[in-house]
């Protein structure tokens, strides 16, 4: 019986367990169907930690989907799996090589793995001020000069931008080196021709998606995606993995919707659905640009990642104009560009209102575009795992250059560091930094 079937029996009995709303929402009736559906792991009803009927089911379900050796559901968000895939697979010690445009969750994880990293710098592209690809020759030579256990990246970006995952799987397959591709903002990819192809497909030995991001299901619906070729790891040691990160209190309705979502997406009208919306994105697209507004495209870009500049208007002001004027909020934005986010959601109208709303922010006829500065290359001093509950000081910033930080500087979102515990301060920082600096002693 699937988890939704589940939670649709009538249940005939009294339970004395948690949760104690007894399934309902007593305080606002708006909640009233998630209240409903809300139970513990009861008798009758599985357990996530060591699956065996409804949730064994719904994640071979969906693994058959994806054709992956095995899928997990996760109920914390893409941080979970992140963490969880890292300790499956990395031992205090390990060499760990991972992309400087990963999110902060992968630095945690460095923590709690106890591995050892080297950093490795993706192209940029200026114009934009964004992270693009992973140079393929350069990662090829770092991988046959070093012995890394793994090599953790971001495809897509947050911007869209796909790396060549078949190419850097082979790179890591000669080098028997374990491939982690954190595809949060891919979770569309397995069900439509028209967005680029999924990075379990493309070789990747386990893949993460956030189903919330552009897949519609709820805030914290993620799942974990180990490929059927992974190298000599027991697919168990995943599970006890999770079980270290994730709550014992799992909640059904959103172990139901990541059921349901997928199982909506790969059925004729949710591909539908996402064909439409690329549709209309393109119409969107098409008409936008001839009223001065580009968007980041490249041969393998994802559709549904609106990132934009217009002629004679920073990115920030943009952003600002967007949101004072028409109550339109972007998902970040950068000194070139703002990012509006689409997903199986997004509505004709909704891109309808962006566009409008586009064509009508005002402009300034003598702004001269900004060309974006990227952080330097990290000097990693202290590795992650050595930095946590280390004695600090706080001195002036004026004093702080090539010290060692304490704490983490990044922007949110994306939650990609710029400085990190560990790390020297270098020039570039000292903008960033607040007048009283954490450095280690």
């Amino acid at each position: 019986m699937s988890i939704i079937k589940l939670l649709n029996k009538k249940l005939e009995r009294t339970i004395f367990t948690t949760p104690s709303h007894n399934q309902k929402a007593f305080f606002s009736q708006n909640y009233e169907s998630f209240y409903k559906n809300d139970f513990s792991e009861i008798e009758g009803f599985d357990n996530l930690s060591c699956p065996k009927s409804s949730i064994l089911m719904a994640q071979g379900k969906v693994s058959d989907i994806l054709d992956t050796k095995h899928t997990f559901f996760i109920t914390q968000g893409s941080t979970t799996a992140i963490l969880a895939a890292m300790k499956a697979l990395i031992s205090p010690g390990d060499k760990v090589l991972v992309a400087r445009n990963c999110h902060k969750s992968v630095f945690n994880g460095l923590i709690l793995t106890a591995g050892y990293v080297d950093w490795f710098m993706p192209e940029v592209d200026k114009e934009w001020g964004i992270y693009t690809k992973i140079d393929i020759k350069k990662l090829n030579s770092t991988l046959e000069l070093n012995d890394y256990k793994a090599f953790i990246m971001t495809s897509p970006t947050y911007e869209g931008v796909n790396s060549d995952i078949k190419k850097i799987s082979e790179i890591c397959k000669r080098n028997d080196t374990y491939l982690i591709v954190d595809e949060a903002h891919g979770s569309l990819y397995n069900f439509s021709d028209e967005l680029p192809d999924s990075a379990i497909n493309q070789g990747a030995d386990v893949s993460i998606n956030s189903l919330h991001k552009t897949a519609g299901a709820l805030n914290q619906t993620a799942i974990l995606n180990i490929n059927k070729n992974i190298r000599n790891i027991d697919t168990n040691l995943f599970q006890k993995a999770i079980n270290i990160f994730q709550t014992t209190s799992p909640s059904y309705p959103l172990l139901a919707n990541i059921e349901a979502c997928i199982t909506y997406l790969n059925s004729k009208n949710g591909k539908d659905e996402i064909k439409n919306l690329i549709l209309e994105i393109e119409k969107t697209k098409k008409e936008l640009k001839r009223f001065g507004v580009e968007f980041y495209e490249d041969e393998n870009h994802d559709p549904t990642k609106l990132f934009l500049k217009k002629e004679g208007i920073s990115g920030y002001d943009l952003s600002d104009s967007m949101y004072d004027e028409f109550k339109i909020e972007d998902e970040l934005n950068n000194s070139i560009g703002c990012l509006y986010l689409c997903g199986i959601g997004t509505t004709k109208q909704k891109l309808e209102k962006l566009k409008n709303a586009l064509k009508k922010v005002r402009t300034n006829p003598s702004f001269e575009p900004i060309t974006a500065e990227f952080q330097p290359f990290p000097l990693v001093k202290i590795q992650p795992v050595d930095t946590f509950n280390r004695n600090f000081i706080f001195i002036n910033k004026e004093d702080s250059l090539l010290k060692i930080s304490n704490k983490m500087l990044l922007p949110y979102p994306p939650g990609i560091g710029i400085l990190y515990p560990g790390e020297a301060i270098q020039k570039w920082h000292l903008d960033y930094l607040n007048n009283n600096v954490e450095v280690i002693i």
